[in-house]
């Protein structure tokens, strides 16, 4: 945005005030310049101008006058010089005595002219030889002629009036200059409130618009360098510009504790004779189970109820570097009820020791088989009891694919 400048002239401090009231009586609708400050600018706009015709006024009389009080002031010196050269020749030809040049306040060695440039010297040598003039003529000396004395003192005596009246006009200058000078702090103290006042009532519009309508009210403004001009283009809303910050991404450095930890190997899971010996006393109870399932039509979900053992089997490791490793096998044992069997996906066996007890109890009186998502078989209660620590029923029969699938997930 450019900076505003206050006027520096007094042309410029007019036309400024005016710009302003002119702007105001054309959008009286508006009340962009409050009226009293209105009525401020017309009283000393009028009186400021008033200053200014008089002072222009006089300064045009002071050089126009000046131009003839050149003329009168080059011939007064003309004749008065000429006097002068008159006399040092006639003191050279010795019809003067040189005693006599003290009349004139003249140096009698010296012959030459004495320097006349300003109106107070010529004034000053004017009145010296007038004077001489006259004392050596009442001593009894013969006047001197081309030029006499008579046209000498005409030409001085013109000379002063215009003087006199060019001084007169450099006074009447000088004082209404200070009239001018003295309105002008008001002059811009108030052109500031002004231009405050109209800043101020189009806040709110865009750069380039608001800089437009400033300057139809008289405000000045000036570029600073190298800043680039405000064009229509800058009113235009500026399309939102999305930054995309990069994650920070923090190294992770590992604990030197952390770092010296040896690497555990787990060892592979190992089956022992027990294992297999349960797993066939297991296979009656899953064939019977597999023949009921042909035969129940609607099975009836029953929600499981899983009771804790009341002693579960503690985890003996073998070696030191084996670490334990929670199972997610789940033993439900119920004397009342028909006991249901979950079987679920083991990640990681725990290793198992001679000294470990068995999984089931001696005596279980029904079972129910369960897949992950769906009642696989349910036993009847009629079914007789089947003990798994008895001895292997003669009859059986070859294990299908169902078979197969159950006890590969239970040795896992």
């Amino acid at each position: 945005m450019p900076y505003r400048r206050l006027p520096n002239t007094d042309q410029a401090r007019v036309r400024a005030l005016r710009t302003a009231l002119d702007e105001s009586d054309r959008q009286h609708l508006q009340l962009v310049i409050s009226y009293k400050t209105q009525h401020e600018a017309k009283v000393l706009l009028q009186k400021f101008e008033q200053a200014m015709g008089l002072y222009k006024q006089t300064y045009d009389n002071q050089v126009n006058s000046n131009k003839d009080f050149q003329q009168i002031f080059r011939n007064a010196r003309l004749y008065i010089s000429h006097f002068i050269q008159v006399l040092n020749l006639a003191v050279q030809r010795s019809e003067i005595k040189k005693e006599y040049k003290k009349l004139y306040h003249l140096d009698p060695e010296d012959f030459s002219v004495p320097d006349m440039v300003s109106s107070e010297s010529l004034i000053e040598w004017g009145q010296n030889i007038i004077e001489g003039e006259a004392l050596r003529m009442k001593a009894g000396g013969v006047p001197l002629y081309n030029p006499a004395i008579a046209k000498v003192k005409v030409h001085y005596d013109i000379f002063k009036e215009y003087r006199d009246n060019q001084l007169f006009l450099q006074q009447n200058t000088a004082r209404y200059a200070d009239k001018v000078n003295v309105l002008r702090q008001p002059v811009d103290d108030l052109i500031v409130d002004i231009w405050n006042q109209i800043e101020g009532f189009f806040n709110e519009l865009p750069p380039f618009s608001r800089m437009e309508s400033c300057k139809a009210f008289g405000v000045i403004y000036y570029y600073r360098r190298g800043e680039a001009e405000l064009t229509p283009a800058d009113d235009l809303p500026k399309p939102i510009e999305i930054i995309e910050e990069a994650p920070v991404v923090e190294a992770i450095s590992e604990s030197p504790v952390e770092a010296a930890e040896p690497i555990v190997e787990m060892e592979a899971p190992v089956v022992t004779e027990e294992q297999i010996i349960l797993a066939e006393e297991l296979t009656p109870a899953i064939d019977a189970a597999v023949e009921e399932e042909s035969f129940i039509e609607s099975p009836v979900e029953a929600e499981p109820v899983q009771m804790e053992t009341e002693e579960e089997a503690p985890v003996i490791m073998e070696a030191e570097n084996i670490l334990p490793v929670e199972s997610e096998i789940q033993t439900v044992v119920s004397i009342e009820k028909p006991v249901e069997i979950i079987l679920e996906t083991i990640e990681e066996p725990q290793a198992v020791t001679e000294e470990s007890p068995l999984l089931f109890e001696p005596e279980i009186p029904e079972v129910t088989l369960f897949d992950d998502n769906e009642i696989v078989a349910e036993v009847a209660e009629a079914e007789p009891e089947l003990k798994l620590n008895g001895a292997i029923p003669k009859k059986r029969k070859k294990r299908n694919a169902k078979q197969d699938e159950l006890l590969s997930l239970f040795f896992q």
